[in-house]
């Protein structure tokens, strides 16, 4: 006889008989829902837990300088889960073009409000659709102008007084104010992104704790940068420092590069349309850049594999290189400030200063032991290529001829690709899976290794002298 038992379900409270002791729910759909509200409560201290850690977070750290410069929480405004993470992003792609100098203790980029932080009667917003990397000499001559119409702020009179923050609140109680503010969204937030011990205040308390007679305080400590910090323990463990050698990344990458960025996240209009036709423009101009001599760090732009020759565009005979740079980088960082766009005029003038030699890369002194020794080189160059003849075409720097020949061979291209997909091929799935065309093919020709008319073929070596 089956015992039957009284339950209530700890999803529903609602009483039911069952002849399991184990059970705790009266159907399939309590059980699922009650694991779906645990997972939640499970996230939700996952992310309180996380949250707790913002002043040691070397990102959050960083909100709160931001925030100590505008005077006020509310330059954090209309923030969602997807916007923090694009500015996290944004920041650390900025760490990531490794543009200071130790030495003149300058950067070479500034992280740029499109609307001015201090501006007149208006907070410029912390957020990714205002700010972009910019070169920091044009930031500084730039100063709190701006344009109406583009980027983000919140008027002085509409702020509050208990989301202001005065220059000498400590970067906790800056915090505390950022947390109230965000509420669900930081929460929500911290559920998806871990939120981390910064190495740099890792690393200053182990020098506070293990270094003996050190001259500096905790509180100095934590103020001190990563090199700073490295050189003091080096010191006491009698080591040396380890430094790795960073190139800073050219300028023109990380316009091109913020480029792409803002005409994907910033919300439909002129200014987003005006970023959007920059694209091309950079991507022309970084490729004649990567062809001039002593210009590095360019691969990302246009790639020079081995064996493999390709100018797709030059400069034209008798003007000045530096005054074309010039008048590239100023249109650009004024079209991201949300200055007016003349197209036609920077068509004009990338029509004056290039010309197009070839339209298509020259493979004739490639062979396939330069392929298989430059393959990462090759790849990368194969997925560029077609991107600088869209740019060229899309800017009109080469003759109706070049273009006409081109599309030709597109043309042609697709006509081939079209005849070989009518077809109508069958793909076998496994190795019992036969083709219901019933095709037969034959087994691999084996010629005689005996016979002497039979002519090896013998891979070229290939020497990078």
């Amino acid at each position: 006889m089956t015992i039957k038992r009284n339950k209530t379900c700890l999803n529903c409270n609602n009483p039911y008989v069952t002849a399991q002791v184990k059970s705790k729910f009266c159907s399939e759909e309590c059980r699922t829902a009650q694991k779906i509200s645990n997972t939640k409560a499970k996230r939700q201290t996952l992310a309180e837990k996380r949250v707790v850690k913002l002043p040691v977070s070397e990102e959050w750290l960083w909100i709160a300088r931001e925030v100590r410069r505008a005077g006020t929480v509310e330059c954090l405004h209309s923030h969602t889960v997807e916007t923090l993470e694009q500015l996290f992003e944004l920041r650390n792609y900025k760490y990531k073009t490794y543009d200071f100098d130790f030495g003149k203790k300058r950067s070479k980029f500034h992280l740029c409000h499109i609307q001015p932080v201090k501006g007149q009667n208006s907070v410029g917003l912390l957020h990714p659709h205002n700010l972009f990397i910019g070169p920091s000499l044009a930031n500084q001559v730039h100063s709190t102008k701006f344009y109406q119409g583009v980027g983000l702020d919140i008027s002085r009179f509409n702020l509050q007084s208990r989301w202001l923050v005065p220059e000498d609140m400590p970067d906790p109680k800056v915090l505390q104010k950022v947390q109230k503010y965000l509420g669900q969204v930081l929460i929500d937030y911290a559920k998806v992104n871990p939120i981390r011990m910064s190495q740099r205040l890792s690393l200053a308390k182990w020098i506070h704790k293990n270094v003996t007679g050190c001259v500096h305080t905790l509180a100095t400590l934590e103020r001190m940068g990563m090199t700073e910090l490295r050189k003091i323990r080096a010191a006491f463990e009698e080591k040396e420092v380890y430094q790795m050698d960073l190139s800073t990344k050219r300028s023109i990458v990380v316009a091109l590069d913020e480029a792409v960025r803002l005409s994907k996240q910033l919300p439909h209009g002129k200014h987003r349309d005006d970023i959007a036709f920059l694209i091309p423009v950079l991507t022309v101009a970084g490729a004649w850049l990567s062809r001039q001599d002593e210009q590095d760090g360019l691969a990302s732009i246009l790639d020079r594999p081995y064996g493999v020759h390709w100018t797709p565009v030059a400069l034209r005979e008798g003007l000045n290189a530096s005054d074309f740079r010039d008048f590239i980088a100023f249109q650009t960082f004024q079209t991201m400030q949300g200055a007016p766009l003349d197209r036609k005029m920077i068509l004009n003038t990338l029509r004056k200063y290039l010309h197009v030699p070839a339209m298509t890369p020259d493979y004739s002194r490639s062979n396939s032991s330069m392929q298989n020794a430059f393959k990462e080189q090759y790849a990368n160059f194969y997925s560029q290529v077609p991107a600088i003849q869209k740019a060229i075409l899309a800017i009109g720097v080469c003759s109706d001829i070049q273009e006409y020949e081109y599309l030709e061979k597109v043309r042609e291209a697709d006509r081939e690709m079209a005849i070989f997909e009518s077809f109508g091929y069958e793909t076998c799935e496994d190795e019992f899976d036969y083709s219901t065309l019933n095709i037969q093919i034959e087994d691999d020709y084996v010629p005689n290794p005996n016979n002497p008319r039979i002519k090896k073929f013998i891979e070229p070596i290939f020497c990078d002298f």
